[in-house]
């Protein structure tokens, strides 16, 4: 019983970060994917329903305060992590103006 709700907890802490993920590649100033760019109001609206769906199923197996910070943690983890990624991978390109 145990391992079935850390299961549910990690798989919610994974779509919390995708819908993250989301959310930074429809930022303007990524420069990961940059086909992205064209997709942005796609991938903001996708964002909500995945972060909907993840504190919807985290809350039920570990209570809605719990699961609230499940899927911050999981967000912030992915916000902090991918920008330095897209910087380390842009470190020998020339800047655009």
């Amino acid at each position: 019983m145990a391992s079935m709700e850390l299961t549910s907890m990690l798989n919610c802490g994974l779509i919390a970060a995708l819908a993250a993920l989301c959310l930074y590649l429809a930022s303007s100033r990524q420069r990961l994917w940059p086909a992205a760019r064209a997709r942005a109001y796609f991938l903001r609206w996708l964002s909500v329903p995945l972060l909907t769906g993840a504190l919807a199923a985290v809350a039920e197996a570990a209570g809605f305060w719990a699961g609230l910070v499940i899927v911050l943690i999981s967000m912030a983890a992915v916000l902090l992590v991918v920008p330095s990624i897209d910087l380390w991978l842009q470190r020998g390109k020339p800047q655009r103006a």
